[in-house]
C-alpha cells in the first residue's frame, strides 16, 4: 500500500502547472506573503505557469510539511460568582504543563470548577451550571474569570461567553463517556501530511479573493452604451458582444447605406403619416360611434314610450276618474255631515286628521285596537276627553264613511293618478351623458345629432304639459308627437359597423411595420457606428475579463477539498481504529472495534461496537459498568492521542467502577500525556491519587498540587497544597520540616503544656510517616492487599534491609510512639516532652532511613 505522501505527490501532477509550483514551494516552508499572492495572481492571470516544475514534487518533500495548530493551556480560574454553592473571590490555578491534580473530598466544590471547565472545552457532553440554589441570589447572573495560555500568550476570558479558543481543551467525566459509547463521536485528526493540502487550498482562497478584485475593477469600467431599439440588428449585435468579436464584425454592425441619412428622413415622415391614418385607429373609432348610437337610440326610445300618445290619454283619464270618484265622496260626506258642529267633514285636510289620528290611535293611545276606540270610558285621541255617547256615535259615523266603497276608490285613484305624475316628472329627457354623447355624434352626422336634440327639447315639452294637465286640471289638446329619430340613429349605427368591418388591417400594418423597421434599424446603426470606439473598448475589457474569468476557475477548491477527503477515508480510519484497539487491549477490554459512521475532510466519525457479536447489540447493554468506563476513556485517550495541538486535557473522577488493574494503567496513561502537554485531574480518591504520584514517580514527573475542600460548611475554598491524609513521604517530610521550624520560634512564648501538644501532634504525624514509607516504598511495591500480587523482583529489597536497619526503624518507630498521644503517659514515668534538637534529630534519621530504602529499590 502506497503512502499518503506518495499519493499526495502523484495527485500533485495532475493540477494545474501553477498549483504544481505552489505545492513544491509549500513543501520547501516558504510561506507565501501578501505581496507574494498579488504577484502570484498577476503571473496565472497573464499565463506565465504553462509548465509544471522540474523536478517535479517527490514524496520525500511532503513528510517535512507542517501545519502548527495553536496549543491552548488554562492558566487559572478565579472569582466564580453564583456557581453552585462555592465560595467566591477564589483562584483556582494550574502548571503551565505536566501533570495537575486536583484534590478534594466529594461535595467540597472541585466539581464545580470542573462543571466551568467542561463548560467552555470540548466535550461530548454538556450540562447546566446551577447557581446557588440555597440562596436568593441563585438567578442573578453567573460568572467565572478565566485565563488561558494560547501558544504561550496569557489571554483572559470570561465564561459564560468565553473565548472559543478554549474549545482546543478536551474534557472528560463519567457522563462524557456515556455518551462516547451510545452516540457517534467525531475524531478530529488530519495526516501532518495533509498540511500541503490544506495550506494550497488557504493559498487558492488568497489568489481568488485577488483576481476578483480585478474582476470588480474591470466590471466597473464598462462604458456606457446607447439604448438601441429592441430587435434591430444593432441591438441584437450588442446584446452579444463578447471578448471574440472582431472589428470586422463591428463593422459590419455599424455599416450603414449611402444616402442613408435622406432616406431615414423619409422613413419618419411617412411613418407618422400612416400612423396618423392607422385603420386599426379608424376601425376602434367607428365601432366605438356606433356603440354611443345605440346608447342614444335606447334613451330615445325610453322617452318615446313614456310620453307615448296611449299613455298620455291614460293619465288623462285616470285623473278624470278621480275627480269624479272624489266629487262622488265629498257629495256622500256632505249629505251626512250637514248637522255636524264643523263643516268640512270628508275633505282631503280632514281626512289627513282623520289618518294622524288613526295612527296616534294604533301605535300609541290604544295598541292593538281597531279605530276608531269607542267603547265605555274611552278617550277621545285628539282632546284627551272621555267619549260621550254622541261623540262616540259620530265617530263611528265617520269611520263608515270613510270605509264606504266610494270614498276608498277615490284613495285608490288619486294614488294611482300621483304614480303616473311622479313618473313623468323624474323623466330625464337630456341627461348629460345623452349630451355629451351627442357632442361626438354630431362630428359624424351633424343633422341627426340636431334632429335628436330638437326631438327631445319637443318632448320636453309635452312632458311639461301633461304634467300640468295632471296637476291643475287644465284642459289641452295633444298635439301629436314629433317622429322619433329611433330609427336613423339605428341606421347610421349599422352603417358604422360596416364600415369598420370593412377596413382592410393587415396590409396597411405590414407595410407601416416595414417602414418603422427600417427606420429603427437605421438609427440603431447610427447610434452603433457614433460608438464603435467605445465599443472597441468594451471588446478589449470583455477579453481581459475572460481571461480573468479562467484564472479564476483555476483557484476552485473542490475538487482539492474531495481528494482531502479520500486520502483522511483511506488513511485516518486505519490509523485511528489501530490506535483504538491498542487503548482498549491496555484497558483489558477484548472483542471491542471501532466502526465508522460517517466523516467528511478529516473528521471521522465512529461509535465502538462489538466485534464478532452474532446478535447486534449496544456496547452498554453487554458491557459491565466498569467495562464502560474502561471504553470511554479509550476512546478519549484516542482522541488525545491523535490531538496535534497538544492542547489541554482535563479529566473529572476518571476511574469510577474501574477495577486496581485498569486504574494503574489510567494512571500511567494520564502521566504519559503530561510528558508534552497540561493534563489536570480532579478527584476525590486517595488510591486513585497515590497510582498517579507513583506513576509520576516512574516517569519523573512532577505532580503540581491544588486542593478544593469545605471552609466551614461553604464549599470551594481553594489550597496549593493536599491535606496531610493525601501527601506522599516527601510532602510529608517537608511539612514536618516546617512545622518544626514554627515549633522552634515559638518555644520561648509556650507553656509546657502547650509544648507537650504541639510536640504530640508533631510526633504523630511523624508516626504516620514512618507507615507511609513503609507501605509506599516496601509493601505496596512487593505486595498490594489492592491488586492481590507478588512482584518477585522487588521482593530482594528485603534481602537488602539490614539488622541496623531495622533497628534503626524499631527505636525511632518506638520513639515516635512514646511522644505521639496515643495512650496515657504513666505517671511513675513522669513524661516529659523531647526537646527541639531531639525532635529534628529524629526527623534527620526518618529522611536518611527513607533515602536509603529508595537506593535499595534502585539497585533492583
Amino acid at each position: 500500500m502506497s503512502t499518503i505522501e506518495q499519493e499526495l505527490a502523484e495527485w500533485a501532477k495532475t493540477r494545474h502547472p501553477w498549483q504544481q509550483h505552489a505545492l513544491l514551494r509549500i513543501a520547501t516552508g516558504k510561506a507565501y506573503a501578501d505581496t507574494d499572492v498579488v504577484a502570484l495572481a498577476v503571473d496565472i492571470v497573464m499565463g506565465k505557469y504553462a509548465k509544471p516544475p522540474s523536478p517535479a514534487l517527490k514524496a520525500s518533500d511532503i513528510s517535512g510539511v507542517s501545519d502548527p495548530q495553536a496549543t491552548v493551556a488554562l492558566k487559572c480560574i478565579r472569582d466564580l460568582s453564583n456557581v453552585n454553592a462555592l465560595l467566591e473571590a477564589q483562584e483556582l490555578t494550574f502548571a503551565d504543563a505536566g501533570l495537575t491534580v486536583v484534590f478534594g473530598d466529594n461535595g467540597s466544590g472541585k466539581s464545580g470548577y470542573a462543571r466551568v471547565i467542561k463548560g467552555v472545552a470540548s466535550a461530548l457532553h454538556h450540562q447546566e451550571i446551577h447557581g446557588n440554589v440555597f440562596e436568593a441570589t441563585a438567578t442573578s447572573p453567573q460568572k467565572a474569570d478565566i485565563t488561558y495560555l494560547l501558544n504561550g500568550t496569557e489571554t483572559p476570558t470570561t465564561w459564560p461567553n468565553a473565548a472559543d479558543d478554549l474549545r482546543a481543551v478536551s474534557f472528560y467525566d463519567d457522563a462524557c463517556g456515556d455518551k462516547y459509547l451510545t452516540g457517534d463521536s467525531e475524531m478530529t485528526y488530519r495526516p501532518s501530511s495533509l498540511a500541503i493540502i490544506d495550506q494550497l487550498i488557504a493559498l487558492c482562497d488568497r489568489v481568488r479573493v485577488e483576481i476578483e478584485n480585478q474582476v470588480t475593477h474591470n466590471r466597473s469600467n464598462r462604458g456606457p452604451f446607447p439604448v438601441l431599439s429592441a430587435g434591430t440588428e444593432a441591438a441584437s449585435f450588442l446584446s452579444k458582444l463578447n471578448s471574440t468579436t472582431t472589428e470586422a464584425e463591428l463593422d459590419a454592425a455599424c455599416a450603414l447605406p449611402d444616402g442613408w441619412e435622406a432616406r431615414h428622413g423619409w422613413l419618419i415622415q411617412e411613418e407618422a403619416r400612416l400612423t396618423a391614418t392607422n385603420p386599426m385607429k379608424e376601425r376602434s373609432r367607428l365601432q366605438g360611434l356606433a356603440s354611443k348610437l345605440d346608447e342614444i337610440s335606447k334613451h330615445v326610445h325610453e322617452v318615446a314610450d313614456a310620453l307615448a300618445d296611449a299613455k298620455v290619454e291614460q293619465a288623462k283619464q285616470t285623473r278624470q276618474s278621480a275627480t269624479q270618484l272624489r266629487a262622488a265622496a265629498d257629495l256622500a260626506s256632505s249629505g251626512s255631515f250637514d248637522d255636524e258642529p264643523l263643516p268640512g267633514v270628508g275633505t282631503l285636510t280632514w281626512r289627513a286628521l282623520w289618518e294622524a289620528a288613526r295612527q296616534y290611535s294604533e301605535q300609541e293611545a290604544y295598541k292593538a285596537q281597531s279605530f276608531p276606540m269607542t267603547s265605555e270610558n274611552a278617550h277621545c285621541v285628539l282632546c284627551q276627553q272621555v267619549l260621550g255617547a254622541e261623540a262616540a256615535d259620530r265617530l263611528g259615523r265617520f269611520h263608515q264613511f270613510l270605509t264606504d266603497v266610494t270614498a276608498a276608490s277615490a284613495d285608490q285613484a288619486e294614488l294611482t293618478l300621483e304614480g303616473i305624475k311622479r313618473g313623468i316628472d323624474d323623466l330625464e329627457l337630456a341627461p348629460a351623458r345623452i349630451s355629451s354623447l351627442l357632442v361626438t355624434v354630431e362630428s359624424e352626422d351633424p343633422d341627426l345629432a340636431k334632429r335628436v336634440t330638437e326631438w327631445l327639447t319637443s318632448m320636453e315639452e309635452r312632458k311639461d304639459a301633461v304634467l300640468q294637465h295632471l296637476s291643475n286640471g287644465e284642459d289641452f289638446t295633444l298635439v301629436a308627437a314629433d317622429e322619433s329619430p329611433e330609427t336613423d340613429l339605428e341606421v347610421l349605427a349599422t352603417s358604422l359597423r360596416e364600415k369598420a368591418k370593412d377596413i382592410e388591417v393587415q396590409g396597411f400594418q405590414d407595410t407601416l411595420k416595414e417602414l418603422t423597421d427600417e427606420k429603427e434599424d437605421l438609427s440603431a446603426r447610427s447610434q452603433l457606428a457614433a460608438a464603435r470606439d467605445a465599443v472597441k473598448t468594451e471588446i478589449t475589457r470583455l477579453a481581459e475579463l475572460k481571461t480573468l474569468e479562467d484564472a479564476k476557475k483555476l483557484t476552485a477548491t473542490t475538487a482539492i477539498s474531495k481528494k482531502a477527503s479520500e486520502l483522511t477515508e483511506e488513511h485516518v480510519t486505519a490509523l485511528v481504529r489501530n490506535e483504538f484497539i491498542r487503548e482498549t487491549e491496555r484497558l483489558k477490554l477484548r472483542k471491542i472495534d471501532l466502526k465508522k459512521t460517517g466523516g467528511q475532510k478529516g473528521r471521522l466519525k465512529h461509535r465502538p461496537s462489538l466485534l464478532g457479536a452474532k446478535v447486534s447489540k449496544p456496547v452498554d447493554e453487554v458491557l459491565s459498568e466498569g467495562e464502560q468506563t474502561a471504553l470511554g476513556l479509550a476512546g478519549f485517550f484516542t482522541e488525545a492521542h491523535f490531538d496535534s495541538s497538544k492542547s489541554a486535557l482535563v479529566l473529572d473522577d476518571p476511574v469510577t467502577s474501574l477495577d486496581h488493574i485498569r486504574r494503574e494503567y489510567v494512571a500511567h496513561r494520564i502521566v504519559e500525556f503530561s510528558g508534552d502537554r497540561q493534563v489536570i485531574v480532579f478527584t476525590h480518591d486517595l488510591a486513585f491519587l497515590r497510582d498517579l504520584v507513583l506513576a509520576a514517580r516512574s516517569e519523573d514527573v512532577t505532580i503540581t498540587e491544588r486542593m478544593v475542600q469545605h471552609r466551614g460548611s461553604q464549599p470551594g475554598l481553594v489550597s496549593n497544597e493536599y491535606p496531610w491524609k493525601a501527601k506522599d513521604v516527601g510532602s510529608r517530610m517537608n511539612e514536618l520540616t516546617q512545622l518544626l521550624a514554627e515549633l522552634k520560634k515559638k518555644r520561648e512564648d509556650l507553656t509546657q503544656g502547650e509544648y507537650e501538644d504541639a510536640c504530640a501532634g508533631w510526633a504523630g504525624k511523624l508516626s504516620e510517616t514512618w507507615e507511609r514509607i513503609i507501605s509506599m516504598e516496601i509493601v505496596d511495591p512487593i505486595f498490594t492487599p489492592v491488586e492481590h500480587e507478588v512482584r518477585p523482583r522487588m521482593f530482594k529489597v528485603f534481602r537488602q534491609i539490614t539488622d541496623d536497619d531495622d533497628k534503626e526503624f524499631q527505636e525511632s518507630y518506638g520513639r515516635c510512639s512514646v511522644w505521639a498521644r496515643r495512650h496515657d503517659k504513666s505517671q511513675a514515668l513522669n513524661y516529659v516532652a523531647p526537646e527541639i534538637h531531639e525532635l529534628e534529630n529524629e526527623l534527620a534519621h526518618v529522611k536518611e532511613w527513607h533515602a536509603r530504602i529508595r537506593q535499595y529499590k534502585n539497585n533492583n
